[in-house]
């Protein structure tokens, strides 16, 4: 079976996988998800699932020539910009690495 190289299912995790994506927080990591699309014209966000200590992502780069990473501190990047208008004082908001996984055709 060859892998597709277009489809990667991304998970990210907050700093020491506190519950902290709740309330205002949630809101502002929903925002960003809505807004990935607008920033990067041609990645489809296939699905998605929020939880209190993590964002999973699978996301579609088949017409995006667009590094996966750059996608991830975009979208990380945002929320926290959000968070931290907002008052979220704690300067490490994701833990630095990433989950991702090239998803397999036909799952």
């Amino acid at each position: 079976m060859i892998h597709s190289d277009s489809m990667h299912q991304i998970t990210l995790y907050t700093a020491q996988q506190k519950p902290v994506l709740e309330g205002d927080l949630r809101v502002f990591a929903v925002q960003g998800l809505r807004n990935l699309a607008g920033r990067f014209p041609g990645l489809k966000i296939v699905n998605h699932a929020l939880y209190p200590n993590r964002v999973e992502m699978l996301l579609d780069f088949q017409r995006l020539d667009e590094d996966v990473q750059r996608v991830v501190q975009s979208f990380k990047s945002e929320v926290k910009y959000l968070a931290k208008k907002k008052g979220f004082a704690d300067d490490s908001l994701w833990q630095w690495n990433y989950e991702d996984n090239w998803v397999l055709p036909g799952r």
